[in-house]
């Protein structure tokens, strides 16, 4: 009994295994059926030949009489009418909701001489026609506007619109790529068909890319537009050949002062005096291609009132008149130049000490030349982060420098200045550093400084000079100046040694062009 179970549970699984095999084949074959169904079905949809074919023989086979509609229509059975004896079929559009239709089918169109179409109509509703089936122009356009040579990418530019694709001008320019793809086809496939050109027609209009800007219509514009009768030429106009100017001057003018007033009773005493400064500068610099020729006029006045002082009602402080010229050729370095300077300097009034009637210096006594020979550099440059910013500076290296001093005037004391007494002149030879920086922290702020080095065998000279001018307005200034120099070759004083110092405050006139 067991072997005769076994045995029939061993054919049902052999049954079963057959089965399963057998089924599996069947979907196999249906599959592949599918598939080749499905290929079948999408070539007779792209054959666009076979459907035009096709759509023609219906249309011959439905039609009771040629009937000459719009392509874009659809066919549906007519209802009964009374003037009909048999069902019809013709076609209709949305032309329908605008005209009526005779018996034959076809719109009927209002009797008007000037506009033959509905106003309800736009100019798109007029064309009746498919760009697709009109004659084949080549234009030349043989490569999509699309084209890339990496792969495709997912498109997310619609994804997450407010307005749905198919409601925008979407699908109108899909379709337009597409008349545009089958064209490009037909050219590549059939070239020997292709029997116009856009550039055998010359009647045709060139087309318009997309770098032209076409303006817009302006109402507005024809409105206030301005009627001339007379013609809109320009008249005559004699022209002035203007020359390349190669001087350029430029000035500082102060008038300046500064007043102190102590009472007879002061705790601590004191002297009231009343101090008036004069400081003019003219500069002239002339640049032509290699050629650099600058040149400095300065003078300086000082006139102050002191009570202790019983001889004069007036005394000169600062009296300077200076001259210094720099002529330069530019050289193989950037900025730099090979230059050689010359700086004279002296004064014109005569100056006396306080009671006292010693002359202590007068015009041409002492009288300063200083010369010398070597390179110079030159910076000017301008802020980019704060504005009116500018550092103007100008560095005159001489390795070989002469420097001058003679006394004119027989009554000045001629040991006051290095000279030897009875001497009246004084010739050095040495090196020299000459420096100029003009530094425009604002527009109102500026501060002006100058630097000289002057050695020797036997002394040494050292000028530093500094004047910090802050515009109050276009005409008022308060200047804080001071003068260091250091000069070993003069007598050595008692408390400053070789070191001079002068410092100055004032407020007062100013005036730059």
């Amino acid at each position: 009994m067991m072997r005769y179970l076994a045995t029939f549970i061993v054919l049902g699984i052999s049954f079963f295994s057959l089965y399963s095999a057998g089924q599996d084949n069947r979907n196999q074959d249906l599959q592949k059926q599918q598939s080749n169904d499905t290929v079948l079905i999408f070539n007779e949809i792209t054959d666009v030949e076979k459907r035009l074919k096709s759509s023609s023989e219906n249309f011959e086979r439905n039609s009771v009489s040629t009937i000459v509609l719009p392509p874009d229509t659809t066919v549906k059975r007519s209802v009964n009418r009374s003037t009909l004896h048999s069902p019809l079929r013709y076609r209709t559009n949305y032309l329908d909701s605008l005209y009526e239709r005779n018996l034959n089918g076809t719109l009927v169109v209002p009797d008007r001489l000037t506009i033959p179409f509905s106003p309800q109509l736009t100019f798109r509703d007029t064309i009746i026609i498919n760009p697709l089936y009109l004659p084949v122009v080549f234009n030349g356009k043989m490569l999509p506007d699309d084209l890339s040579f990496y792969p495709p990418k997912t498109d997310y530019r619609y994804k997450g619109a407010l307005i749905a694709p198919e409601n925008t001008f979407i699908p109108l320019i899909e379709k337009f790529n597409f008349i545009n793809s089958v064209r490009r086809q037909y050219f590549i496939q059939y070239p020997q068909r292709v029997k116009l050109s856009v550039f055998n027609l010359d009647t045709l209009a060139p087309p318009i890319n997309e770098k032209d800007v076409l303006e817009n219509f302006n109402p507005f514009k024809e409105l206030i537009k301005v009627e001339r009768a007379a013609p809109l030429e320009a008249p005559p106009v004699e022209t002035v050949q203007i020359g390349r100017k190669y001087w350029v001057t430029s000035g500082d003018h102060r008038l300046q002062f500064s007043q102190t007033y102590f009472s007879d009773n002061w705790h601590k005493g004191g002297n009231s005096n009343l101090t008036f400064n004069n400081y003019h500068v003219i500069r002239a610099t002339y640049q032509k291609d290699k050629v650099k020729f600058d040149n400095t006029f300065e003078w300086r006045l000082s006139l102050y009132t002191s009570p202790d002082d019983t001889l004069r009602s007036y005394n000169i402080g600062d009296d300077l008149l200076r001259y210094y010229g720099s002529f330069g050729l530019d050289a193989f370095l950037k900025k730099w130049s090979y230059s050689t300077n010359l700086e004279i300097k002296s004064q014109l009034f005569n100056n006396f000490p306080v009671n006292s009637n010693t002359l202590r210096s007068s015009f041409l006594s002492p009288l300063y030349v200083n010369g010398g020979i070597g390179m110079r550099y030159q910076l000017d440059k301008k802020s980019e982060q704060v504005r009116n910013r500018r550092v103007r500076l100008t560095l005159d290296l001489s390795p070989v420098s002469l420097n001058y001093i003679y006394v004119l005037n027989d009554e000045v004391d001629e040991k006051r200045y290095g000279l030897l007494e009875g001497k009246k002149s004084k010739f050095d030879i040495g090196s020299s550093i000459n420096s100029t920086l003009k530094y425009d922290l604002t527009r109102y702020i500026t501060w002006d400084s100058r630097f000289k080095y002057f050695t020797g065998y036997n002394n040494v000279l050292v000028e530093f000079e500094n004047s910090f001018n802050i515009m109050l307005s276009q005409y008022l200034s308060t200047t804080l100046y001071l003068y260091m120099r250091y000069d070993d070759g003069v007598p050595k004083d008692s408390k400053y040694g070789y070191l001079q110092i002068n410092e100055l405050v004032s407020f007062g006139l100013n005036y730059k062009w």
